[in-house]
């Protein structure tokens, strides 16, 4: 693409706003008992992902409808390659975000969290030395991590208020 920088920032701009308007509506339905800043970090950075992942698959099939146009397109290895890595990507991250939703209402899923977090970067560490943007994955998953181990006393309050409320509400 010829603007990389503003599609970037763009995504990054997405992102936030994503993160916020979802971090707020899970805090607004009493959803979650986590605050709200580590809630929207993790939510950011999942969205971060995601959305970058999306990205490359839309610009990866940008590219090659281009070149089905002049003529010059070639089914490839490569670019197979390159569109499956986008979409299996964009569905680890969303799984993550799930992952992360299910946690902020105090639901045991820290452990599938833990080992979709760890599948996207042992899959994403090594794009790293072919494209620094490699890295962006696990970073993401490292804050995502590091986040929800530091909030660890918050999940114990979601699943009692949880508990709580199935009390209250008969059935």
């Amino acid at each position: 693409m010829d603007n990389t920088a503003l599609v970037d920032s763009g995504l990054i701009l997405l992102a936030l706003i994503g993160g916020w308007f979802y971090s707020d509506f899970l805090y607004r339905t009493r959803e979650t008992a986590f605050k709200r800043l580590p809630l929207f970090l993790m939510v950011f950075a999942g969205f971060w992902c995601l959305f970058n992942w999306l990205g490359h698959t839309i610009a990866v099939l940008i590219f090659n409808i281009k070149t089905m146009q002049v003529g010059t397109f070639v089914y490839s290895y490569h670019f197979y390659s390159l569109l499956l890595m986008g979409i299996a990507f964009a569905i680890f991250s969303g799984y993550q975000l799930n992952q992360i939703r299910l946690l902020s209402r105090g639901e045991k899923v820290y452990r599938q969290l833990k080992q979709v977090s760890f599948l996207i970067m042992a899959l994403s560490l090594p794009i790293f030395p072919l494209n620094p943007i490699g890295l962006l994955p696990v970073i993401s998953s490292i804050l995502i991590l590091v986040t929800a181990a530091a909030t660890r006393k918050q999940w114990k309050r979601a699943r009692t208020e949880l508990i709580k409320v199935e009390q209250v509400v008969p059935a």
